[in-house]
């Protein structure tokens, strides 16, 4: 039941937000800069910068004097914050690219990206996800509230519980977990932060008759 109900709030999200989503990541499987877009976000200009060109080739970024690097993560509108993740994360990218074989070996690869300082559980998530191609949804905080806040889900539900419930409820719905977790998180951004405002929420109608709960 609750994968169903799920699974209608994301036809009902998908109706409502549709596909203008501005921050939406181009995500070009297993290309370094999408693996940069996912960390540092995408970027909301242009700079004419010459290391801007290493958000393309891991070996020079993660050369790169660190105070380089976070001004031209600044100059492109992205978090400057991520430069040091990222240049871990370049050194962690494999030299010829990775291969099927790498990316499918998701245990390993999911163990040595949680050990990158700066980068937690949703981030890995989102880069299994969106640059390695492993089917799985970033918990965010959105995701999480949308669940517990209608009753579908708990927080002392364990990670794998969440991860079920996502990925049926996304297939009830059509939906690619990508589009999934876009459309979540901008219902969060909009009525689902931590304070809920449900009114005009697309997924009001779907709360609990005695209106929302509150995750403790």
């Amino acid at each position: 039941m609750s994968t169903e109900r799920l699974g209608e709030a994301i036809r009902r999200l998908r109706e409502s937000c549709g596909d203008t989503e501005s921050d939406t990541i181009p995500a070009v499987p297993r290309r370094f800069r999408t693996l940069v877009d996912v960390v540092a976000g995408p970027g909301t200009r242009t700079a004419d910068d010459s290391h801007t060109g290493q958000f393309d080739r891991p070996d020079e970024l993660a050369e790169l004097p660190v105070e380089v690097l976070m001004e031209a993560l600044r100059q492109t509108g992205r978090d400057a914050r991520r430069a040091a993740a990222l240049q871990e994360l370049a050194r962690w990218w494999p030299e010829d690219g990775p291969g099927q074989d790498w990316c499918e070996d998701h245990q390993r690869r999911r163990q040595e990206l949680t050990a990158v300082r700066g980068v937690g559980h949703e981030l890995v998530d989102r880069i299994l996800l969106l640059v390695l191609e492993v089917s799985t949804m970033p918990l965010s905080r959105a995701a999480l509230r949308v669940g517990c806040r209608h009753g579908w889900n708990g927080l002392e539900s364990e990670y794998q519980e969440w991860q079920h419930l996502y990925r049926q409820a996304a297939e009830v719905a059509g939906a690619t977990l990508p589009e999934t977790d876009r459309l979540i998180r901008q219902v969060g951004r909009s009525h689902c932060g931590t304070r809920p405002k449900c009114d005009g929420c697309p997924l009001e109608s779907l709360l609990p008759e005695g209106g929302a709960y509150e995750p403790e």
